[in-house]
């Protein structure tokens, strides 16, 4: 099966995770989006990977959690922009 760039359990549990200008961008509904950086994620942590997967535990600022399962690009994307 694929990898889902999707928010698979927790606080927004099926929106999609998506590259918008350089950026990964967490879409909760049309219009309704959340850039995923070092402003909104107040901590991370890689919770499994595997060949092409990656699963990872993100908690924002606002006390809200998701863990999201992304593919290689997004992941790599979304480290570079919480350092």
């Amino acid at each position: 099966m694929g990898t889902k760039n999707k928010v698979i359990a927790g606080d927004y549990s099926g929106a999609n995770i998506m590259p918008v200008a350089g950026k990964v961008v967490l879409s909760i509904s049309l219009g309704n989006m959340i850039i995923l950086n070092k402003k909104t994620v107040a901590a991370h942590e890689i919770v499994s990977e595997t060949q092409g997967k990656h699963r990872v535990s993100i908690q924002f600022v606002d006390g809200k959690k998701s863990l999201l399962e992304l593919d290689d690009k997004l992941f790599q994307m979304l480290i570079r922009d919480l350092f």
